[in-house]
């Protein structure tokens, strides 16, 4: 199996996810679900923390996430979608559900960075890096909201650019565009900061 450098995965997990479950019969089973909730809910909650800055709210968000995902899993179409982008669409679905229900918040993307995350305590483990993460995440904040979507289906759902496209309606290439012009512009901003 090919790992892909990113994410550390294996580039078919999602196809021998899809082709184990039998997603194509007329019902699916509970433990057809506890299987699907096992391989998906860190990237999903890694998603929904990159778009919701409170972590309660993301792990309510997460859950409610998953009740959808089971309440529609029998409705799920093979032929139509992969399952990684079936189950992310419905993931931005309920944070833009939950930015609806309080518009008082505002859509905050989290960027983090793999090397801002060596450690579950790192503000703790190091005052240095927890200051460059908040001038990040407000330099994050700065970019317009398809930068900090396409960003956080990236780096918080590891998705391809392939599927992002496919759920945000852009073309690959429009993906792959964004992306290094955000990180770009988010290098430069960061080279700023160190100067």
């Amino acid at each position: 199996m090919k790992v892909n450098e990113l994410t550390g995965r294996g580039d078919d997990l999602i196809e021998e996810i899809s082709e184990s479950l039998n997603l194509s019969k007329s019902y699916v089973t509970q433990k057809d679900f506890e299987f699907i909730y096992d391989k998906f809910f860190n990237r999903v909650f890694k998603f929904v923390s990159y778009r919701v800055s409170n972590n309660e709210d993301s792990k309510d968000i997460t859950s409610e996430i998953f009740q959808k995902i089971y309440r529609s899993l029998n409705g799920f179409d093979p032929n139509k979608s992969k399952l990684e982008v079936w189950i992310f669409a419905i993931a931005r679905n309920t944070i833009v559900d939950y930015y609806r229900r309080n518009s008082k918040h505002k859509i905050i993307s989290m960027d983090k960075f793999k090397d801002f995350f060596a450690s579950e305590n790192y503000v703790e483990d190091n005052l240095e890096k927890a200051e460059e993460y908040d001038y990040l995440r407000g330099e994050i904040k700065k970019l317009n909201s398809k930068e900090q979507l396409v960003l956080s289906y990236k780096f918080g759902a590891e998705l391809s650019n392939t599927d992002i496209a496919e759920l945000t309606g852009l073309s690959s290439s429009n993906v792959a565009v964004i992306l290094h012009r955000s990180i770009q512009k988010l290098r430069e901003r960061m080279e700023a900061y160190y100067e």
